[in-house]
């Protein structure tokens, strides 16, 4: 239950980060609204052509709740580094960037998005959530995510998970920007390490 527990909780942003490493997202933003505080403005945002969020770096701390009683929380520890953003807390690489679509707009408070993926056999999963906080000491992320059509039954369905976030300091000795460690599953992964095999994967293929 706990494993199917933290893969609902990485749902919530899956399909967010691999929109951000396939270039597919879209920016859709109002000049007059005003922004987060630490996020990035339209110039330094255009190269990825997403308004994003960005993140204090060093070690932060989130925990992801499940309204509803749809599951126990998940706590994980992630180092950011200066050029990650909320989005790609508990992300992973995608073969199917390619058949992803984002939508990231600025609120008066934070940040709203929504997201379309496609993976084929592993089902469409859509994403509707929003962002909030200052981004240097704390941040909320709320998401509902809805999976259909994939091939694992237990996988189709509506969650709704609850992400807070809290700075913990400076990353422990050897740790990587992008590492991410769940306790209790016993491995560390690298987010960028791992989008970075599934962006050379999709161009090689």
């Amino acid at each position: 239950m706990k494993t199917l527990a933290t893969c609902t909780a990485l749902m919530a942003t899956f399909a967010l980060a691999a929109c951000e490493a396939s270039g597919g997202a879209s920016e859709s933003t109002d000049a007059g609204s005003p922004s987060a505080e630490g996020a990035a403005d339209p110039a330094s945002s255009a190269a990825s052509d997403t308004v994003d969020a960005r993140v204090r770096a060093g070690l932060w701390q989130t925990t992801a709740s499940f309204p509803g009683g749809q599951g126990s929380s998940v706590t994980s520890r992630v180092c950011f580094d200066e050029q990650m953003t909320a989005l790609n807390v508990g992300s992973g690489p995608s073969a199917h960037s390619e058949d992803c679509t984002q939508n990231v707009t600025r609120t008066p408070d934070g940040f709203g998005f929504t997201s379309r993926c496609d993976a084929g056999g592993g089902g469409v999963t859509e994403t509707v959530g929003s962002l909030t906080g200052d981004f240097q000491t704390a941040y909320r992320m709320e998401a509902t995510v809805t999976t259909s059509g994939s091939s694992m039954a237990a996988m189709n369905g509506t969650t709704q998970v609850v992400t807070t976030a809290q700075y913990q300091g400076a990353c422990p000795e050897g740790w990587r920007a992008g590492d991410i460690e769940v306790p209790g599953l016993g491995t560390r992964i690298n987010i960028n390490d791992m989008q970075a095999q599934a962006a050379a994967a999709t161009a090689g293929g």
